[in-house]
């Protein structure tokens, strides 16, 4: 981290810790979204419809933690507040997230069954 970053952190700057945990958030997703399609291009017979909704959820998911960092970064640019969507991204970002690595699991098990 850059000093700025770490004066911003001790500063107790909110944004800053919310842009680094979209960040993370949209990594997840994307780690997520292989382990998807790596588990689909394995020549297993998953439903179609199943696979489709996995990955529709964990798109969702890092479409908005990337949407809310980019709020972040376009309210800081152009020095306003943030928009109010932030809050439905921060909450509804994890929550899409553990919805689709729960469907994954779920689909991944069943890969293992005979």
């Amino acid at each position: 981290m850059s000093e700025i970053e770490e004066e911003l952190v001790e500063a107790g700057d909110g944004e800053t810790l919310l842009y680094d945990y979209f960040k993370h958030l949209t990594s997840l997703c994307i780690v997520s979204l292989g382990g998807v399609l790596a588990l689909v291009s394995g020549g297993k017979n998953l439903p179609p419809n199943a696979v489709i909704a996995v990955l529709l959820v964990l798109a969702l998911a890092g479409l908005l933690s990337f949407s809310g960092a980019g709020e972040i970064v376009r309210a800081r640019f152009q020095r306003r507040p943030v928009h109010k969507s932030l809050n439905l991204c921060r909450i509804a970002a994890p929550v899409l997230l553990s919805v689709g690595v729960g469907m994954f699991v779920y689909l991944f098990t069943r890969t293992l069954q005979p």
